[in-house]
């Protein structure tokens, strides 16, 4: 246990590489620092707000998919964020990358 989850591991790296403490972050991007702590932290809570991960992404000039799953894709997902369809606080949605061989369905035999 006491394991940062990999979102948490790498929004701490992105300010220890611009020099930047966690109060700081928060404080200019608008978020609270017990907020931003708990990103970080040994929680790992993800933003539940798409527009935190928007602010996240555009404060260190990375893409949405680098600070969600550490690489990029093909998929824009600044675009999905930037929905007006997702209304915070009516819904909660989550946004994980699923693995090529799991996209086949589940056949049952009979």
């Amino acid at each position: 246990m006491g394991k940062k989850n990999e979102f948490g591991q790498r929004l701490e790296k992105l300010c220890k590489e611009r020099g930047i403490a966690v109060n700081e972050l928060a404080r200019r991007i608008s978020i609270s620092s017990k907020t931003v702590h708990e990103w970080v932290g040994l929680s790992g809570r993800l933003p539940r707000n798409p527009e935190h991960i928007k602010a996240l992404a555009q404060f260190f000039g990375v893409t949405v998919n680098f600070l969600l799953f550490g690489e990029e894709s093909h998929i824009n997902l600044e675009s999905l964020i930037s929905k007006t369809e997702i209304h915070t606080g009516l819904y909660e949605i989550s946004i994980r990358r699923v693995s090529p061989k799991n996209n086949g369905g589940n056949k049952s035999g009979g």
